[in-house]
């Protein structure tokens, strides 16, 4: 019985963390992909303005502006990174 609980809060501890490990790794955010491109260079363009989230910065609008690698962090995540894993695989 002991072992079984044991068993039990180890799976809970395991799923909290990785869940607390996802959020950190990508910040909820509004952030349309299609705004932005993918320069030749790797570097993120975006060009008309838009306006998005990103962590607890609400309301944010970037328009004709190169994002560099962690130039600009917002609510301290690097902007760039965010757009490298939520916008990266579809802009390949």
């Amino acid at each position: 019985m002991a072992a079984r609980t044991v068993l039990i809060a180890y799976s809970l501890i395991c799923a909290i963390g990785s869940a607390t490990a996802q959020a950190d790794d990508q910040p909820l955010n509004t952030i349309d992909c299609s705004a932005f491109t993918k320069t030749a260079d790797g570097n993120w363009y975006v060009g008309a303005p838009t306006t998005f989230d990103l962590g607890n910065v609400k309301r944010m609008t970037l328009g004709n502006s190169v994002i560099n690698p962690h130039a600009m962090r917002l609510g301290g995540f690097s902007l760039f990174d965010v757009l490298e894993r939520k916008c990266g695989a579809s802009h390949k």
